[in-house]
């Protein structure tokens, strides 16, 4: 069962009803990060899907229930709505095609993958989730995400996987946009692909450089 809109804040969902129409115009240019992405419901596992409960038992207005929310949507696919978790001004300045882009880029794996949240840092408004990630061969990844409140509710202002999303999916678009096709092999993009996804790669760093003053948290 979906959770993610019953226990969106009621500003957030007014910011969806303003910007659903703007994310639906980048429908067609998302389709370049689609190829491998895709995921039926069937490919789910229930123990790996964020719970109602485990929404619930967070506090009421707190990050951690806000991310868990916001994980929810990624495991659900509601592309949009993910983008929506991401401040204004970060969406302004990374781009809401590139950050949906880049999600859709492991769109396939967001189902199986279950946060576990290791440790809060919360300075008042600017609060930093750590949490792993368990891969179905066991492996697992340390990730993070830096998050301000606003009057908006908490937003996304660092997500520390995005970068290698955003630089896969401009890699890809350059590759569509000047050969038809991916390469067939990792390791394979051209010149110009290998620029615009290092460029993409510095979003992040670049918006916390312009808007917090600060070249990495």
């Amino acid at each position: 069962m979906r959770i993610g809109r019953g226990f969106r804040s009621a500003s957030r969902s007014t910011l969806l009803k303003v910007a659903l129409p703007f994310f639906a115009a980048w429908v067609v240019v998302l389709g370049i990060s689609a190829c491998g992405s895709s995921s039926s419901a069937t490919e789910r596992t229930p123990d790996n899907l964020v719970s109602r409960a485990e929404v619930r038992a967070q506090p009421r207005g707190s990050v951690e229930g806000t991310f868990l929310e916001y994980w929810s949507d990624l495991q659900y696919q509601s592309w949009a709505e993910v983008a929506a978790y991401y401040e204004p001004d970060f969406r302004a300045s990374v781009g809401v095609a590139a950050i949906i882009g880049g999600k859709k880029i492991n769109g396939s794996s967001y189902p199986q993958l279950k946060p576990e949240i290791v440790r809060v840092h919360d300075d008042g408004d600017l609060a930093t989730i750590n949490y792993s990630l368990q891969f179905i061969d066991g492996s697992r990844e340390l990730a993070s995400t830096t998050w301000r409140k606003g009057d908006g509710g908490w937003q996304i202002v660092y997500d520390s996987r995005l970068d290698a999303e955003l630089k896969q999916y401009a890699e890809n678009r350059v590759e569509i946009e000047e050969n038809g096709v991916l390469p067939t092999s990792a390791g394979e993009a051209s010149p110009a692909a290998t620029r615009a996804g290092a460029a993409a790669a510095q979003a992040q760093a670049r918006f916390l450089q312009e808007t917090l003053g600060v070249k990495s948290l």
